[in-house]
């Protein structure tokens, strides 16, 4: 029978996952960030064991064994598709970019092909080409395109079409430019912001925070003041159910710090 003084502590875990970047050139914490909703969020402990065994009389025993190493981690998913956790993903960046207005005359587009499409403004500083694009005559034509020596002027929607949220040029079968043809194209960029995600190929390393919110059982929050973040596993660009972004954590000692911290809440004395 169990004690009388016995209060089970029965959980169902719910919580928020929070993340702070390590201040450059330290293992300090900024600013921690929240995830976001994370459906879940797992934490595994793995023990290497030396064993030893006593071998002088009858069967071995074991009599003996030592820990050899300690591995922790976690893993979690959220389905908060925000700049940030994609950036994470990829183990990049993101930031918001100001697009500055400018005018562009006689881009050379070599080679054109009719049914394909063309990004303009693509170099090797701006692989993703120009974006938002505006009149470049306002009410008279949204881009010029001509031939090499300049002297024919295409027609929109009979030789080419352009997408002006895009800057995406397409050639259009059946019409005036020959296959293989350098073209010409005179367009104006619009002003605006865009964010930009870049990827990467180092772990992300920083802190993390488990803030508890369960709604049966105590709360305990955790803190993993060293941890590296790195994808695990598919994230699904189309499909039929919510976009979730599965991460692997692992979680490390530092010189001056345990691994894992955790604490129920403060009460008054």
């Amino acid at each position: 029978m169990p004690s009388t003084d016995y209060q089970p502590n029965y959980t169902l875990g719910r919580g928020e996952l929070w993340f702070a970047d390590f201040v450059s050139g330290t293992r300090e914490p900024g600013g921690y960030r929240y995830i976001g909703n994370t459906p879940e969020f797992n934490a595994t402990v793995e023990n290497e064991e030396l064993p030893h065994y006593n071998s002088d009389h009858g069967i071995r025993e074991k009599d003996e064994s030592i820990s050899l190493q300690t591995d922790r981690s976690a893993t979690f998913i959220t389905d908060h598709i925000s700049p940030e956790n994609i950036a994470l993903f990829f183990l990049g960046s993101s930031a918001l970019t100001t697009i500055v207005a400018a005018t562009v005359d006689d881009e050379e587009i070599d080679g054109v092909i009719p049914g394909l499409s063309y990004s303009l403004g693509q170099t090797p500083a701006n692989p993703l080409g120009a974006g938002l694009l505006e009149a470049y005559t306002p009410g008279t034509a949204n881009i010029i395109v001509t031939n090499e020596a300049g002297d024919t002027t295409y027609v929109e929607d009979t030789d080419y079409k352009i997408t002006m949220t895009l800057g995406f040029l397409e050639v259009l079968s059946g019409g005036s430019i020959a296959s293989g043809s350098k073209i010409k194209v005179s367009y104006k960029i619009a002003s605006g912001s865009q964010t930009r995600i870049i990827s990467g190929s180092q772990p992300i390393e920083g802190s993390m925070k488990f803030i508890a919110d369960n709604p049966a059982g105590k709360n305990r929050d955790w803190l993993m003041p060293w941890v590296k973040l790195t994808p695990n596993g598919d994230f699904a660009l189309k499909g039929d159910e919510w976009q979730e972004i599965p991460f692997s954590v692992e979680i490390l000692k530092g010189a001056n710090k345990q691994a894992i911290y955790i604490t129920d809440r403060v009460t008054a004395s």
